[in-house]
């Protein structure tokens, strides 16, 4: 049976201009995921009194201490245009990055909202919607 798989990555970083002020620099901090669709799994991830969340920092403090010739990599992001809805960067190594404004919410996505059944809700919908008609 098909399903699907939702959730977002939410991640938290400082970010400081670069010594020519024409790009920034990123430095990791945290990676969550939030809101996924999996059950038992959406349980563990989005536990308000034992928060799971990779601590990127101190990941790259042991990698440095045990690796090595390990360098926390920390991209630079140049953007190129930017406007209301739009953003295009480049990275270090000249990649494109386009983002889209889909929202002016600046508070964080609260997802208790968001069933924890593998999308089979929707896929069920979609079937009565498409082929059955049923209504309740």
């Amino acid at each position: 049976m098909p399903f699907t798989i939702n959730g977002a990555i939410v991640s938290s970083a400082d970010i400081t201009p670069t010594a020519d002020e024409k790009a920034w620099e990123i430095y990791m901090d945290t990676v969550e995921i939030k809101g996924s669709n999996i059950p038992l799994l959406r349980q563990l991830l989005d536990n308000e009194q034992v928060p799971v969340s990779l601590q990127s920092r101190k990941l790259a403090s042991v990698l440095e201490e045990n690796v090595s010739g390990y360098n926390t990599p920390k991209p630079i992001f140049e953007t190129t245009y930017l406007d209301d809805t739009i953003r295009i960067s480049r990275d270090q190594d000249g990649k494109v990055f386009v983002y889209g404004k889909t929202s002016d919410v600046t508070e964080p996505t609260e997802y208790k909202s968001v069933d924890s059944d593998l999308g089979i809700l929707k896929l069920l919908e979609g079937l009565n919607d498409n082929f059955f008609k049923l209504s309740m």
